[in-house]
């Protein structure tokens, strides 16, 4: 079972890191507004993050003293992930695994899941995120809570951008260049090109290009998502509320 993001993430693995303005700064942002949303780790139990990447959220909730594992689809930012937590000395067990199915993790075992960053949004049918959000439930221990950040999608579906406004950063003097280009194939389905500018030195410049694909859903349907799938307490926390950049979907198990 495969999902388009395979690829898009398999390709984008080695150049994740330089969609964020600063990685570094990142991983902590993330840990401060995660470390606020969750319990403190000796209550919490062990953290799945089921769609990890390279590690944003994971390494940064393993460094709070988390209790934490991570899994993803893609093959080769799951070894990326893995070399991340070596490097700062952090042990997180990383595991390629399908969110739909979550095979590799244990029923009833964590006490918290995440998925940030918009992860949700490459399963390609209603069913493909109800079968996610069964997995979920599976795995969460009585109590457990999911956290699921998304894009805002209500206006964008209506909208239908054809460009997202471009963010320039700089990397010891040089500049770097991140924006992206839609391409919209039904009312909820579309083709992200990613492009990654750098300037490698005054005159010359170095060019990466990804290609992905999406299926845009609201906050309120995965809400309503978490809702059938029999979870409790669900909230959809603003970025107002949070911090966060993205809308975050929380709820829990009875």
């Amino acid at each position: 079972m495969s999902l388009p993001a395979d690829s898009f993430y398999d390709d984008m693995a080695s150049s994740y890191h330089l969609i964020f303005d600063d990685w570094e700064q990142a991983i902590e942002r993330q840990r401060a507004i995660l470390a606020r949303l969750l319990p403190s780790p000796d209550r919490i139990g062990t953290v799945l993050d089921c769609a990890c990447g390279i590690g944003t959220q994971a390494l940064g909730l393993a460094r709070a003293g988390y209790d934490v594992e991570g899994t993803d689809l893609s093959k080769l930012e799951i070894e990326r992930a893995s070399r991340e937590a070596v490097k700062r000395n952090l042990k997180i067990q990383f595991r390629v695994d399908d969110m739909r199915l979550l095979a590799t993790c244990e029923a009833h075992r964590y006490g918290a899941i995440v998925a940030f960053d918009n992860a949700i949004p490459h399963l390609d049918s209603d069913e493909d995120v109800a079968r996610a959000f069964a997995a979920m439930r599976r795995s969460l221990r009585r109590g457990g809570q999911i956290f699921i950040s998304l894009r805002d999608y209500s206006a964008l579906m209506v909208q239908r951008p054809s460009v997202m406004p471009p963010a320039m950063f700089m990397d010891n003097g040089l500049r770097r260049i991140v924006h992206q280009i839609w391409d919209w194939h039904d009312d909820r389905r579309y083709s992200v090109h990613l492009h990654i500018t750098r300037q490698t030195s005054d005159l010359d410049w170095q060019s990466k290009h990804f290609v992905g694909r999406y299926r845009a859903i609201t906050p309120d349907e995965i809400a309503s998502h978490a809702s059938k799938a029999g979870l409790d307490n669900v909230r959809v926390l603003s970025p107002a509320a949070t911090g966060y950049y993205q809308p975050i979907v929380t709820a829990s198990t009875a």
